[in-house]
Protein backbone atom coordinates (compact mmCIF):
# COMPACT_ATOMS: atom_id res chain seq x y z
CA UNK A 1 0.00 0.00 0.00
CA UNK A 2 1.37 3.42 -1.00
CA UNK A 3 1.53 5.89 1.88
CA UNK A 4 -0.26 9.17 1.40
CA UNK A 5 1.79 12.16 0.36
CA UNK A 6 2.03 15.09 2.73
CA UNK A 7 1.82 18.71 1.56
CA UNK A 8 4.42 21.30 2.60
CA UNK A 9 1.89 23.04 4.87
CA UNK A 10 0.89 19.74 6.49
CA UNK A 11 4.55 18.85 6.91
CA UNK A 12 5.24 21.99 8.96
CA UNK A 13 2.15 21.33 11.10
CA UNK A 14 3.29 17.73 11.56
CA UNK A 15 6.74 18.92 12.65
CA UNK A 16 5.05 21.00 15.36
CA UNK A 17 3.30 17.84 16.61
CA UNK A 18 6.51 15.76 16.50
CA UNK A 19 8.59 18.46 18.20
CA UNK A 20 6.13 18.82 21.10
CA UNK A 21 6.88 15.33 22.38
CA UNK A 22 3.40 15.11 23.91
CA UNK A 23 -0.21 15.37 22.72
CA UNK A 24 -1.05 18.87 21.50
CA UNK A 25 -4.14 20.93 20.74
CA UNK A 26 -4.95 22.78 17.55
CA UNK A 27 -4.31 26.04 19.44
CA UNK A 28 -0.79 24.85 20.27
CA UNK A 29 -0.09 24.03 16.60
CA UNK A 30 -1.43 27.45 15.52
CA UNK A 31 0.89 29.16 18.02
CA UNK A 32 3.95 27.13 17.00
CA UNK A 33 3.28 27.70 13.30
CA UNK A 34 3.11 31.44 13.93
CA UNK A 35 5.96 31.76 16.45
CA UNK A 36 8.47 29.24 15.07
CA UNK A 37 7.76 29.32 11.33
CA UNK A 38 6.16 32.73 10.69
CA UNK A 39 3.00 31.13 9.31
CA UNK A 40 -0.16 32.87 10.44
CA UNK A 41 -2.93 30.47 9.38
CA UNK A 42 -6.58 30.75 10.32
CA UNK A 43 -7.82 28.26 12.92
CA UNK A 44 -10.01 26.52 10.32
CA UNK A 45 -6.99 26.07 8.05
CA UNK A 46 -4.93 24.41 10.80
CA UNK A 47 -7.89 22.18 11.68
CA UNK A 48 -7.94 21.14 8.02
CA UNK A 49 -4.21 20.33 8.12
CA UNK A 50 -4.76 18.20 11.24
CA UNK A 51 -7.81 16.49 9.73
CA UNK A 52 -5.79 15.67 6.60
CA UNK A 53 -2.85 14.40 8.65
CA UNK A 54 -5.23 12.13 10.55
CA UNK A 55 -6.79 10.84 7.32
CA UNK A 56 -3.31 10.14 5.93
CA UNK A 57 -2.30 8.18 9.03
CA UNK A 58 0.24 10.65 10.41
CA UNK A 59 -1.59 11.54 13.62
CA UNK A 60 -4.36 10.28 15.84
CA UNK A 61 -6.63 12.27 18.10
CA UNK A 62 -8.49 11.87 21.35
CA UNK A 63 -10.82 14.06 23.35
CA UNK A 64 -10.19 15.14 26.90
CA UNK A 65 -12.56 18.09 27.06
CA UNK A 66 -10.89 19.35 23.88
CA UNK A 67 -9.24 17.43 21.06
CA UNK A 68 -5.59 16.46 21.37
CA UNK A 69 -3.36 15.21 18.58
CA UNK A 70 -0.34 12.93 18.78
CA UNK A 71 1.91 11.35 16.17
CA UNK A 72 0.96 7.99 14.76
CA UNK A 73 4.08 7.77 12.59
CA UNK A 74 7.55 8.08 14.07
CA UNK A 75 9.67 11.04 13.01
CA UNK A 76 12.72 8.88 12.26
CA UNK A 77 10.73 6.52 10.02
CA UNK A 78 9.19 9.41 8.10
CA UNK A 79 12.46 11.32 7.80
CA UNK A 80 14.27 8.25 6.43
CA UNK A 81 11.54 7.60 3.88
CA UNK A 82 11.37 11.28 2.91
CA UNK A 83 15.14 11.54 2.43
CA UNK A 84 15.28 8.31 0.42
CA UNK A 85 12.59 9.62 -1.94
CA UNK A 86 14.47 12.89 -2.31
CA UNK A 87 17.78 11.15 -3.03
CA UNK A 88 16.11 8.79 -5.52
CA UNK A 89 14.24 11.58 -7.32
CA UNK A 90 16.75 14.45 -7.38
CA UNK A 91 20.03 12.54 -7.33
CA UNK A 92 19.17 9.27 -9.12
CA UNK A 93 19.78 7.38 -5.90
CA UNK A 94 23.32 8.68 -5.44
CA UNK A 95 24.05 9.48 -1.81
CA UNK A 96 27.42 10.99 -2.75
CA UNK A 97 25.75 13.39 -5.22
CA UNK A 98 23.21 14.28 -2.53
CA UNK A 99 25.93 15.00 0.05
CA UNK A 100 27.93 17.00 -2.45
CA UNK A 101 24.90 19.15 -3.35
CA UNK A 102 24.00 19.57 0.31
CA UNK A 103 27.50 20.68 1.26
CA UNK A 104 27.62 23.05 -1.73
CA UNK A 105 24.27 24.59 -0.76
CA UNK A 106 24.85 24.89 2.98
CA UNK A 107 28.08 26.13 4.47
CA UNK A 108 29.27 24.34 7.58
CA UNK A 109 31.93 25.19 10.11
CA UNK A 110 35.03 23.11 10.84
CA UNK A 111 33.45 21.38 13.84
CA UNK A 112 30.43 20.28 11.84
CA UNK A 113 32.64 19.10 8.98
CA UNK A 114 34.63 17.04 11.49
CA UNK A 115 31.35 15.56 12.80
CA UNK A 116 30.25 14.67 9.24
CA UNK A 117 33.57 12.93 8.58
CA UNK A 118 33.19 11.01 11.85
CA UNK A 119 29.67 9.88 10.89
CA UNK A 120 30.88 8.70 7.47
CA UNK A 121 33.84 6.89 9.03
CA UNK A 122 31.56 5.11 11.52
CA UNK A 123 29.26 3.87 8.74
CA UNK A 124 31.97 1.53 7.51
CA UNK A 125 32.67 0.02 10.92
Amino acid sequence: MRKAEISDCELVAMKCVWDAGEPVTCAYVIEKLRDDYGRDYAETTVYTFLKNLKAKGFIESFKKGITYYKPKRELEEFRGSYLNKMVDFWFDGSVSNFLSALLDAKSIDDKELKDVKKVIKNINQ
